[in-house]
């Protein structure tokens, strides 16, 4: 029979090893994540700059560091707050799909913005697919992704700005003109 400290001697290597090939698996991952998210992640850090920036007082971005979650996806969680709406929360994940291909799953963009992503499909293979209310695209649309979450983002902190524009009866103008506070 092996000697007991030599059979956990074994099993102390062999789980440094698998931890070692996953911790470089992850790093890759999330570094191969990061690249592809880098168009979003930009545009939101720069807005998020934006509304940083003394005497803001429309609210804020958070969430914008990259994250491997449970199932393995590079996660961005971005969280816009607002004065005068309730949260906004964007999901975006990035990761192997079976089969090998790398995709972007977006969700919390809305049906609007989501059909903007999809009116900016070339080609019915780029688009991806839905999944429940997730959005699947091809790595490639990544900067079509970053243009409507920018188009997402601005009108959500440029909305709670504006407030409809009251004659001297008292009566609101519709929708179409505003008075920025």
């Amino acid at each position: 029979m092996t000697n007991p400290s030599e059979i956990k001697n074994r099993f102390h290597a062999s789980l440094e090893a698998s931890e070692a090939r996953e911790n470089g698996f992850r790093s890759r991952l999330l570094a191969e994540g990061a690249r592809a998210l880098q168009p979003v992640l930009g545009v939101l850090t720069l807005m998020s700059e934006v509304l940083d920036e003394r005497d803001n007082v429309h609210g804020s971005i958070t969430g914008l560091d990259c994250a491997i979650d449970r199932e393995d996806f590079v996660t961005l969680r971005a969280v816009l707050s607002g004065t005068s709406q309730p949260e906004q929360r964007i999901v975006i994940k990035y990761g192997p799909e079976l089969g090998g291909r790398n995709l972007i799953s977006v969700s919390g963009i809305g049906q609007t913005y989501a059909e903007k992503l999809v009116a900016k499909t070339h080609c019915a293979a780029s688009l991806g697919r839905s999944v429940g209310s997730d959005l699947q695209l091809d790595v490639a649309r990544a900067e079509d992704l970053a243009e409507v979450v920018r188009e997402m983002v601005e009108a959500y902190f440029v909305g709670q700005a504006q407030v409809p524009v009251q004659h001297h009866a008292g009566a609101i103008e519709g929708h179409a003109r505003y008075a920025v506070q």
